[in-house]
């Protein structure tokens, strides 16, 4: 079969390769097709945790504070935090007028946020941030060149319970480009495409990029090219 995914569909990808033998993987998976996967997390994560996520819209219309109490129950936010392995203890992604926090640090960032049960939370993501390769030909896609949440900082009086100012760095607008990125360390990378600017790379446009949609077809039909498809053969999307 073909599998597509898209985002965090990529970590849940990862995470079932995890669980099959190599001789499954061989005998089932004709390829891995990755599309803006959040490898190794997302900063825009922290911002959801610590004051809400409303993705700009004014807080007279959105109340941040009731966003954030419904997404901090959500555990795959802390499933998109920022990796250890790509982001490193002398590197703070927030700032706060009493400390500053980095990835090792994200309990405490939560203690003092407010949300003590995120400590526990995060406890259960013990071994499923690893990054372990697929172990199937990947094809790997995604976009950049938009600014995207590298760092927030809070001003006095504001943590946590008021947006922080946002800094940016390169990614597609979600994902940060060091986080899209990783897939090119997969051992059996086939190709990779990255597709520049909004209108065609951000997380979400990409999915309506005319060119990324024939890529895909393109890539799936060398199948068809190579044999005839049988009926039971499939096409996955996450």
């Amino acid at each position: 079969m073909n599998i597509i995914a898209h985002s965090m569909g990529n970590l849940y990808m990862l995470e079932f390769f995890k669980t099959v033998s190599s001789s499954w993987k061989k005998k089932y998976i004709k390829r891995y097709i990755a599309v803006s996967g959040v490898f190794g997390g997302s900063v825009k994560s922290i911002r959801a945790l610590v004051s809400g996520e409303t993705e700009s819209i004014p807080r007279v219309l959105v109340d941040a504070n009731a966003v954030r109490a419904f997404q901090r129950s959500f555990q795959s936010i802390y499933w998109l935090l920022p990796r250890k392995q790509l982001w490193g203890a002398d590197e703070p992604l927030v700032f706060t007028p009493d400390k500053n926090y980095t990835v090792n640090e994200y309990a405490d960032l939560l203690d003092d946020a407010g949300f003590p049960d995120g400590r526990e939370i995060l406890k259960t993501l013990d071994g499923s941030l690893d990054f372990k390769d697929p172990g199937v030909d990947v094809y790997c896609i995604h976009g950049s060149d938009i600014p995207t949440a590298a760092q927030f900082r809070w001003k006095p009086k504001y943590f946590p319970d008021y947006q922080p100012n946002q800094i940016d760095g390169p990614g597609d607008g979600t994902v940060n480009k060091r986080s899209l990125e990783l897939c090119k360390k997969f051992k059996r990378l086939k190709d990779y495409k990255v597709y520049p600017g909004i209108k065609f790379g951000e997380h979400m446009q990409i999915l309506l990029n005319p060119d990324v949609i024939q890529y895909i077809k393109d890539v799936i039909s060398e199948t068809a090219t190579s044999r005839k498809l049988k009926a039971n053969d499939t096409e996955l999307v996450f």
